[in-house]
């Protein structure tokens, strides 16, 4: 089972989540109005001077899955809008202990 954290610009979300809708996943969680800064990208502080917010998607699925799902991902990315907007994806093992 693996973790696919993934970050993006409030923009380009719901092009996102409609990803995770077209490839089926189990399921997702999302967490809107997230804030943050990382040396060399957009900070997004929700205020007048750094203006937006991003959000965090959690998608747990299996291995094959998971592995279309970056890909797509990082198809997305090469977009120039997409990739100005801002997206990161992290993958990570899991398990299911409960």
């Amino acid at each position: 089972m693996k973790f696919v954290w993934i970050f993006c610009n409030q923009s380009i979300a719901p092009e996102i989540i409609e990803l995770l809708e077209s490839i089926e996943v189990d399921g997702y969680t999302v967490w809107r109005h997230v804030l943050g800064h990382h040396r060399g990208c957009r900070t997004h502080w929700a205020d007048a001077v750094w203006p937006g917010e991003n959000w965090a998607i959690l998608v747990v699925e299996n291995a094959g899955k998971a592995w279309y799902l970056t890909e797509e991902l990082k198809k997305m990315k090469q977009r120039r809008a997409i990739h100005h907007a801002g997206l990161r994806v992290f993958v990570q093992d899991g398990e299911l202990m409960v």
